[in-house]
């Protein structure tokens, strides 16, 4: 999405456990094979049974760039993209034919502020809230702890970064040419950087925990989200911080992408078009809907995690999810991660690691 719909809370999802127990194998290193088919049918069946974190909805806010208005907004529990992406989870790993046992029982302050989502996801799974602000290490490491806590095998599977803000950019904000300049508010590079930063760290903690750092045939299926946007590859005006933190999910990923199968996981990235959802007003997304832009839905970028996670061998990759005009099932990989066919850059690309090769090991 572009730069106006965020979310800063934190949501535990914990799966129903399943009786299917998935296949070892040994991750492959990264090696670029072509953009991933996005058209075919899939089977999310293998993430049945997993324990996943996706952060994010807490507090919204938004800057509307056409009424030049900022607007805030708080829900707890999940709301908007990160509701989509609980929901495709849910769904995936709820029990045919019957209701998973819950795990404890919301407090009141959830039931108060998310009363239909939390009956519903609490009704089919294994569902808990644990309040977190995602630039906070201390929370982040309480949130992880939760989950190992929750999970039948202590285990972790999956992990979404969904978490960021928007605010007014005061990075681009100038005051009058006859005023010195302020020093600039970066919340939005602290939540927005720093808080998938700490994410991916304690992920790669518990997946290494889990698996080891030697590649061998008995480590299980982990996975890293993380979230950009049509600002992550886009121009995007008036916006530096927001479109610098969803770049930098492009090179976090790029910088773990060819050293996480030493421990069994993947990196990917999905980064979302305008969606319409229900943390914010409907008259925002009119105006926009107005100027001829058609929106992507919360549901396709909910299967779009699904195609990533059901999948072992999609690594590295960013993925757009997207208007259905664009994309016959609402997103698509455009293969902009490597360079195939561009002969410099893959000379130039393979220099860059010949002083540190991955092969040297995880940790060198």
């Amino acid at each position: 999405m572009l730069p106006w719909v965020h979310t800063t809370s934190w949501i535990l999802h914990h799966y129903a456990s399943s009786s299917l127990d998935q296949a070892s194998f040994i991750m492959a290193p990264y090696i670029h094979t072509g953009p991933i088919d996005c058209e075919r049918d899939f089977d999310p069946s293998s993430v049945k049974g997993k324990t996943a974190i996706v952060t994010g909805g807490n507090q919204v806010q938004m800057l509307s760039q056409y009424h030049n208005l900022a607007l805030a907004y708080r829900h707890t529990g999940a709301s908007g993209l990160g509701e989509a992406y609980v929901r495709a989870l849910v769904a995936a790993g709820s029990t045919p034919g019957g209701r998973a046992a819950n795990v404890g029982s919301p407090s009141a302050l959830w039931l108060e502020r998310s009363p239909s989502l939390t009956r519903n996801l609490f009704a089919s799974s294994r569902t808990k809230f644990v309040p977190c602000d995602a630039g906070h290490w201390d929370d982040q490491v309480r949130l992880f702890e939760n989950a190992v806590s929750l999970s039948p095998n202590g285990r972790i599977a999956y992990v979404v970064a969904n978490a960021g803000i928007h605010r007014p950019d005061e990075v681009f904000e100038q005051p009058h040419p006859d005023q010195e300049p302020a020093k600039p508010d970066l919340t939005i590079v602290d939540i927005n950087i720093k808080g998938p930063l700490y994410t991916a760290k304690l992920a790669a903690h518990y997946f290494i925990r889990q698996n080891g750092s030697t590649p061998t045939l008995g480590q299980e299926d982990t996975c890293l989200i993380l979230i950009g946007s049509g600002a992550a590859f886009l121009d995007c005006p008036r916006a530096p911080q927001y479109s610098a933190s969803k770049w930098a999910m492009r090179g976090i990923m790029h910088s773990l992408r060819r050293t996480t199968y030493y421990y069994g996981s993947r990196v990917n990235v999905i980064s979302p078009w305008y969606v319409r959802t229900k943390i914010l007003p409907e008259k925002t997304f009119d105006h926009v809907s107005k100027v001829g832009v058609q929106f992507a839905s919360a549901e396709d970028a909910g299967q779009c995690l699904l195609r990533i996670l059901s999948d072992p061998s999609v690594n590295g990759h960013s993925f757009f999810v997207t208007a259905r005009k664009w994309a016959s099932r609402g997103y698509v990989d455009l293969d902009l991660e490597d360079y195939p066919g561009n002969a410099l850059l893959g000379e130039v690309q393979e220099e860059q690691m010949l002083s540190a090769p991955v092969s040297a090991g995880l940790f060198i």
